[in-house]
């Protein structure tokens, strides 16, 4: 039976001053280290797939963990955190920084370092982070694939403006699924509409008219929705997360870790699914589709615009379906979903600090998590980056990514 948000057991607290959920405090500085001036922010797939790997970790010491005092669970999954992220970042400049997180929350811990109960959490925790930190050391994400770019042609992908000729990450299509789910391949997507058929000019048309940086139709309110959904999905979606579950979990650590493994999990296997789709069918974005210099569309309409320019530029340096930004909300309201009691009524003020073109600070209340799911893919359009298509068929294959993993996981958490 999947928890539900409503309901929840409160272990007592023991020997504990720190008052918060210690997962979510990992899963913050782990958003803070990605958004930082040494990482300044991932390629999408490794953005989800590090997180599944330090959640799997701090999941695993909060298994081992769960019958010790709370104290000693917030202890063991804060190595199983710490040790996790130093492998993922090593290499970086940021072991002070990861190791300063760690400092901050020993004292509210409040175990004595030099006793057995510290001592044992510690070593439960770093053996956690070894092991999933093993079971990923040769899972592909450092290997080379070549891509060849297409000669060009209508429909197919070619290097956006501003960005390098081989797309991001080409590797992420070939990366094992988290819990178990076996051959990406079932989530491929059907294909897109073919450029020069009748019914690909209406979306054509849609992103070249709403997605412009200076479009005259576009409404004030898309516009700052596709700000405000601008900024990294697995950061976002985590922070949705909190604000949906709160401080319910802080003392029972297991829930928590359950909780938000199942969520990156589900993330880190949502941007594979899309890394597969998007390099089978090397779908060519908007902006190269709208200054395409020939005439290629079914009526014979010329829509070549040279000058076109997106309002989120520049546009990312990947292939447009599908929208992985999609698969990614799409998986986690599936997730988030499931433990709200199978509702998708939430009521919740989000906000984000857009740090481009001196939008500020945006704050939304989000009710439906389904519909903030669309919303989150209809940005890339009002963002003129993706086509409607790409989003709709991203929401649809994340949701679906998200269920399985989620029925995966009880079984197979563990298949790191």
């Amino acid at each position: 039976m999947k928890a539900s948000l409503l309901y929840t057991s409160f272990a007592a607290v023991a020997n504990a001053a720190y008052s918060g959920d210690i997962v979510q405090y990992w899963v913050d500085q782990s958003a803070i280290l990605v958004n930082g001036t040494v990482i300044g922010g991932l390629p999408s797939p490794p953005s989800g797939w590090f997180e599944a790997i330090v959640q799997g970790a701090v999941y695993l010491a909060a298994t081992q963990s769960a019958d010790k005092s709370l104290a000693f669970q917030q202890l063991a999954v804060s190595h199983a955190a710490h040790d996790s992220l130093l492998w993922t970042f090593h290499g970086t400049r940021l072991y002070a920084t990861v190791n300063s997180k760690l400092k901050a929350v020993l004292g509210p811990i409040g175990l004595n370092a030099s006793s057995a109960d510290a001592i044992a959490a510690t070593n439960i925790g770093r053996e956690a982070a070894r092991t999933v930190l093993v079971a990923r050391a040769d899972d592909g994400i450092n290997y080379f694939v070549d891509y060849e770019p297409k000669p060009p042609a209508p429909g197919v992908y070619q290097a956006t403006p501003g960005g390098q000729p081989v797309p991001d990450t080409p590797q992420a299509q070939f990366l094992r699924l988290f819990a178990g789910l076996g051959d990406v391949t079932r989530f491929r997507a059907s294909p897109p509409p073919n450029a020069t058929s009748p019914e690909y000019e209406p979306f054509l048309d849609q992103v070249k008219t709403q997605g412009a940086r200076n479009s005259t139709v576009r409404k004030p309110y898309d516009t700052e929705t596709a700000y405000f959904w601008r900024e990294s999905s697995p950061i976002g979606w985590n922070r949705l997360a909190h604000a949906v579950i709160g401080n319910i979990y802080a003392t029972d650590v297991l829930t928590s870790a359950k909780f938000y493994a199942q969520l990156n999990y589900a993330l880190s296997n949502a941007a594979i699914a899309s890394w597969d789709s998007k390099y089978f069918y090397n779908s060519w974005r908007p902006v190269t589709a709208i200054r395409y210099p020939s005439v290629y569309l079914a009526s014979g309409r010329n829509v070549s615009d040279p000058n076109w320019t997106p309002l989120l530029s520049p546009t990312p340096n990947h292939q447009d379906y599908l929208s992985t930004h999609a698969t990614f909300g799409g998986a986690a309201a599936a997730v988030i979903k499931i433990w709200n009691n199978g509702s998708d009524v939430v009521d919740v003020l989000l906000s984000s600090n857009v740090t481009v073109d001196n939008v500020g600070v945006i704050t939304r209340r989000i009710t439906n998590l389904t519909a903030a799911a669309y919303e989150n893919g209809d940005s890339r359009i009002f963002g003129g980056i993706h086509f409607q298509f790409a989003s709709d068929v991203g929401n649809e294959i994340g949701a679906w990514v998200g269920r399985e993993t989620v029925e995966a996981f009880d079984e197979n958490w563990d298949k790191f």
